[in-house]
């Protein structure tokens, strides 16, 4: 609403106020003037509807005679009649005829209680004089609020246009960007190239290497499995003619697989094949492989199998340490002597744990090492890997930037682009138990004061005023779900002020909540001023 406007509407309203103060056109009572042409005294009155004529002496006797009740504008004796307060000096008013002397006082003036006990002062005056200064603080609100509309309306707009102005930039840096990542993925596939074909040359020298070692580990292990298999055919061949027969084995209780106590011909003969005897070198090949398990479940892991001179020695030589047992007399300062060893032991602190550094962990990467020519190949393919992905990576945030400023652009800040300057905002209200968080086109949380976490209330979604004004209304919605119930949502409410603030918050539906918010971004020219009716009298 412009200025000059606004100026003509207190004129208008403080001229009709004055007039009707000085001024008062004579009609029977509870008539409005809009309706004095009804009643003319003289003639007969006709019932406005039609249902009726009367002689004008019956309009207000206290009877009605007509359907719609227009002959008794000043008793109470038609249910659907209607009484006009005049009110002088302020606005006049229409009530419920059946409201009239009913000992409540519903006319500033007292002039529906006219026969009743009810004591009605005059308050028209000064509820004008009131109605005037608040339209006059309403108008001045308006006035200053629509200035500052306008600011923001030159505000929003430039940064629209600025924000258009980056996107023409960045556009034009992610072609720039594509650019050079095809310039790099190009270098990248042909240095990996190169450290392929390198690598594969390298790993078939490795593969070749290993080929080589397994066979000289697995000759290593046939020898080793030899010379043990040569020791126990030794230690077998109890009469050391190079014949191990069944007989032999049949003095080894080991061989004992029925656990009987006793190692019969067929428990012997088992592990020479079936058959009577076998000498070395049959026993090494074919022998052995059947009897190994067996014959090394009590024996001790050996690292070396022991010769034929070992096993000769073991056999004939005494037992020292079992000699030595024997001759040994208990001397307690021995154990006196070993408890300090093992005191002077256990008194000597530990030294800690050596861990390497990061700098030396960074500097031994669990990675093969190469040749100097295939090391450089790698390494130059990993530069080229690593300068890709900067320009990737680059051109993805270009990206993230453009579809932001493109979701901004096409975002409907109002007629007038006032309501971008919200964008990116937050605004608090404070109650007992929890902050209310309010972020224009973002989002809408509660916060508890007792340290919970925080409540999702809503996600900006959508204008939702009436068609006339829907930038009144604002919906937030998809919020955290309730217990049992819907997500929650908010519906914002605003309305024309000085500042931005965030006036109230409640819960008038379960999980539905409703915010106040003023803000100057509302007082625009097309914003009425809150109703104040005319006086019905001019």
């Amino acid at each position: 609403m412009s200025n000059i406007f606004l100026s003509a509407f207190v004129v208008f309203i403080y001229c009709s106020w004055h007039s009707s103060a000085t001024v008062e056109v004579l009609r029977p009572r509870g008539v409005s003037l809009s309706k004095k042409v009804f009643y003319a005294p003289g003639h007969d009155f006709n019932c406005i509807d039609g249902s009726n004529r009367i002689p004008f002496s019956f309009v207000n006797d206290d009877y009605c005679d007509c359907e719609d009740g227009s002959d008794e504008p000043g008793t109470a004796a038609c249910s659907n009649a209607v009484f006009h307060c005049i009110n002088s000096g302020h606005i006049s008013l229409n009530i419920p005829s059946t409201r009239v002397n009913d000992n409540i006082c519903d006319c500033c003036d007292g002039g529906d209680e006219y026969n009743s006990t009810a004591d009605c002062t005059n308050v028209c005056l000064e509820l004008g004089r009131q109605a005037r200064e608040e339209l006059q603080k309403q108008q001045e609100l308006f006035e200053t609020g629509y200035g500052l509309w306008q600011q923001y309306s030159v505000q929003g707009k430039q940064i629209k246009e600025k924000n258009k102005a980056e996107l023409e930039n960045l556009k034009n840096n992610e072609i720039e960007e594509e650019k050079i990542k095809a310039e790099k993925e190009a270098i990248k596939n042909e240095a990996e190239d190169k450290e392929k074909a390198a690598l594969d040359v390298y790993k078939s020298a490795k593969e070749e290497q290993q080929r080589m070692q397994e066979e000289i580990d697995m000759q290593r292990h046939q020898e080793e499995e030899q010379k043990l298999a040569e020791a126990a055919f030794l230690e077998l061949d109890s009469d050391r003619d190079n014949i191990l027969t069944y007989q032999e084995l049949q003095q080894f209780q080991k061989f004992d697989s029925d656990k009987d106590g006793q190692v019969s011909e067929e428990e012997a003969k088992f592990f020479l094949h079936m058959k009577d005897f076998m000498d070395l070198d049959e026993f090494v090949t074919t022998g052995w492989m059947i009897m190994k398990p067996i014959y090394l479940m009590d024996k001790e892991p050996m690292t070396e199998p022991p010769t034929k001179e070992d096993i000769e020695r073991e056999t004939e030589a005494p037992d020292v340490k079992e000699q030595e047992s024997d001759d040994e007399t208990y001397n307690p300062d021995d154990d006196a002597s070993e408890d300090e060893e093992d005191l002077v032991d256990d008194e000597e602190p530990e030294k800690p744990p050596v861990f390497p550094s990061k700098e030396e962990a960074e500097t031994k990467p669990d990675t093969p090492e190469y040749d100097e020519e295939t090391q450089k190949l790698v390494d130059a393919a990993n530069e080229a890997r690593r300068e890709h992905k900067e320009v990737v990576d680059r051109l993805e945030k270009i990206r993230d930037e453009i579809r932001t400023l493109e979701t901004f652009i096409e975002s409907d800040f109002g007629t007038g682009e006032q309501f971008a300057v919200l964008k990116g905002q937050c605004f608090d209200y404070d109650d007992r138990e929890y902050t209310y968080r309010f972020c224009p086109f973002d989002k809408a949380s509660q916060i508890s004061k007792s340290g919970a976490s925080d409540v999702s209330l809503g996600r900006w979604g959508s204008w939702a005023g009436p068609e006339e004004n829907k930038y009144s209304k604002m919906k937030y919605d998809n919020g955290q779900l309730c217990w049992n119930g819907p997500s929650r949502s908010v519906m914002v409410h605003l309305q024309c002020g000085l500042e931005n603030k965030l006036l109230s918050s409640s819960e008038p539906n379960r999980c539905e909540y409703l915010f106040e918010f003023s803000t100057p971004a509302l007082c625009s020219a097309q914003q009425d001023v809150p109703p104040i009716h005319q006086h019905t009298e001019l």
